[in-house]
This record gives C-alpha cells, structure tokens and sequence, in this order.
C-alpha cells in the first residue's frame, strides 16, 4: 500500500467518538475474575515496526514465540507518529489531544488510584533520566485535580543511576531519583535503597552473555540494564504494574542526514535483535518461575512505528502517512489472554490506557480509547462491546 491510499483508507476509518468528561468518582477496584496480578508493558519504543519485532523470524524469533501463545492485534493504530510528546500522551493517557505533557491521568494513575496500593507496586523503568515520564515534573505527571501524589509509581533511570563513573551511594541516588513528593514510605524508601545497592554491588543490572551486543555508544548501551532488571524488579517488590519504555529504536534516524560509520537503520536492526533476544529472557523467567507464570501479563506495543522506506541517508524515520508508522502490532500474553489468536480489525493506540486500567480494576477513566474485548478469555467479567474510535 503506498503512502497516498494508506491516507485515504485511514481517513475512512471508524466513526469518532467524541471526548466525554468523565467526572464520577472512581470506586474502589474490581476484579473482574482476573487471574493477572503483575503486567509488564514494554513499550518497545521511540519507534519500532512491527516488521522488525513481528514480521521477520529473524529479528523477531522472541516476540514470535509470545505472540503465538497469546492474542496480537496486527492494525494498532496511532493517530500521531511524527511527535514524540502527542505519541506518549495519546499511549499513557487514551487521549490524542495535541500535548506533550499528559495532562490527564495515565493508566498507572487509575490503577494505583483504585487499589490504593504503594508507590513502589508501579514501576516506569527507562534508560534516559527524566523522559517523558508521570514523575515530579510538570511534564510527566497529570495536572488532574483528583489524581495527586498518591497516584504517582515509582522509577528508575538506568542512565542516572548505573552509568560508567557513578561515586553516589544507595541513598543518595535514591534520595534524587525518588524525591519526597514521589509519596514512598520510609519502608519503601529503605527498600529501594536496598535494591538499589545490591545490584550496585554485584553487577547484575548489565546482561551478560549476549549473543547480539547494542551498539556500543550512549544511550543505547542503557537499553540493556532496562530490559534485564524487569526479572529483579518483580522479584524484589512484586509490582502491579512495570512499563519499561525504550528509546534505543530511534537511532534509526542516524546522523540526520550526516554520514556515520554505519547508516541509522543497520542500527536499528541491531537495536530490533538486541531487543528481541532480551525480551525472551524476560519471557522464559516469567515461564519458568512458579509465582509468576501463574499470574503475570506481558503486553508489547511501541509508541509509534517507522517507516515503510529507509531515505536516501540510509535513515528509516517515523512520519505522518507512512503505513508501518501508523500501524504498529500489540501482543497481549498472560493467563487472562486468548492463546494463538490474530486480530486484524483496526484498533486504536488509545485503548492501550482504559484496557491496561482495567486489568488493574479501574472501570473508570477519562480516556477516549476503549478497552479491547477482542483478547479475554471467557472467564473474564465486566466486558462491553469494542468500541471504535476515528483514526485520521
């Protein structure tokens, strides 16, 4: 499909569903007899396409192996592909509105909101220091008067706390990276700083052994240390919720249009395996472990894709009207999931807030998106009709 028609058929997609406000007062979460207990978002991001982690058994062998044991949805749409900001609004929030701080509550607000659970059983772990994440800034937390500190997770930044060179101790990384009004208890406070300092100590955040190494350059080398504390984080504070956000992806734009030793897509390739092969450790400790292979949700899905051609610099980019940078697959694995099942109707990115919000019990949100009844099994509760929204 070339780039004309693909603008042509999306714009004659599903009818708009307007923005409502939601204002009632969020109850108490249900659980809709929900085996899942622990998600793992990997937003496998800054822009992935689903030709690299789904398409092709030689970049994808890990992701395959996922996907054929839960549901995919091959037509994930996003309505924005060329702003970073407006993706992760509209991925974090449900909403396409043209922001890049999410204003609105994000799926870890409404699920941290209903349990009233800990800081520290929501976790944002990404490689890059203060990137686009709901932390104490004002450009990642929501502004929303009903959702203050005590909706706001935890995170970590790989980049800032394990980087070559680093004398800070446990405490005082921690005291930075989880500042007062990030709502942790001296418990949790101890706690992290614990962690913190044993994987310090003895080295376990790098990944060892792999057989496809990330270009060796910053910030790709932190994409590592991202994916291989997933296994560690779960173990020591057994969150409801862990979104690991990449970046790693988007050296597929190289030098702008500068020369380089290798082009910015050969790189992103090696980003793409790298990736694949760490996301099958994550899978096989989450298969084998007796706790969580019972009770643990993996879902992929990128912000954005990229692409369908690589430019004249050798740069694969992500821009408006391209097919592969709007349409991006979503994997949804766990024990709540449909097994060996592909869904070729056109969904949104929007979905991914009020779907992820309600495996956490919260019926409630103000997301435009929808939550995709496409993949539960038939003991799950609470499911209405899919409901589409515009894609543009």
């Amino acid at each position: 499909m070339n780039r004309r028609d693909f603008l042509k058929s999306a714009g004659a997609g599903a009818g708009i569903l307007a923005l409502g406000s939601n204002t009632e007062a969020l109850a108490a979460a249900t659980n809709h007899n929900l085996k899942t207990k622990h998600i793992i978002v990997i937003m496998n991001g800054n822009g992935a396409r689903k030709m690299e982690y789904f398409e092709r058994p030689d970049t994808a062998s890990e992701f395959l192996r996922i996907a054929k044991e839960g549901t995919v949805f091959t037509e994930d749409h996003g309505n924005h592909v060329s702003n970073h900001g407006y993706m992760y609004t509209e991925y974090l929030t449900g909403n396409d509105l043209s922001s890049d701080q999410p204003m609105l509550p994000t799926f870890a607000h409404y699920g941290r909101k209903a349990n009233g659970d800990e800081a520290t059983k929501y976790w944002y772990v990404n490689p890059v220091a203060y990137y686009r994440q709901w932390r104490f800034n004002n450009k990642y937390f929501t502004s929303h008067p009903d959702f203050g500190i005590d909706s706001r997770g935890a995170s970590i930044n790989i980049s800032s706390i394990f980087y070559e060179g680093n004398k800070k101790s446990p405490a005082e990384i921690v005291a930075k990276e989880f500042p007062q009004d990030m709502g942790l208890t001296a418990k949790e406070r101890k706690q992290v700083e614990e962690f913190v300092g044993g994987i310090l100590k003895n080295g376990s955040y790098m990944p060892a052994g792999l057989k496809h190494p990330l270009p060796p350059r910053t910030p790709l080398m932190e994409e590592g240390p991202t994916l291989e504390l997933v296994p560690k984080i779960l173990q020591e504070f057994k969150p409801r919720l862990i979104v690991v956000q990449q970046i790693a992806h988007d050296t597929g734009h190289g030098a702008g249009g500068y020369l380089r030793d290798e082009t910015g897509y050969l790189e992103y390739v090696k980003v793409a395996t790298t990736t694949n092969e760490l996301m099958g450790r994550i899978f096989d400790f989450v298969k084998k472990d007796p706790y969580f292979s019972q009770n643990t949700s993996i879902i992929v899905r990128p912000e954005t894709g990229r692409d369908d051609e690589i430019n004249l610099y050798g740069e694969i980019n992500h821009s408006d009207g391209y097919y592969y940078a709007h349409r991006t697959a979503s994997i949804w694995w766990g024990p709540d999931f449909k097994k060996g099942q592909v869904v070729k109707d056109v969904v949104s990115r929007m979905d991914m807030c009020p779907t992820l919000a309600f495996m956490m019990g919260a019926d409630k949100t103000l997301a435009k998106g929808s939550v995709r009844p496409h993949m539960f099994e038939s003991h799950v509760t609470g499911l209405t009709p899919y409901r589409e929204v515009a894609v543009y």
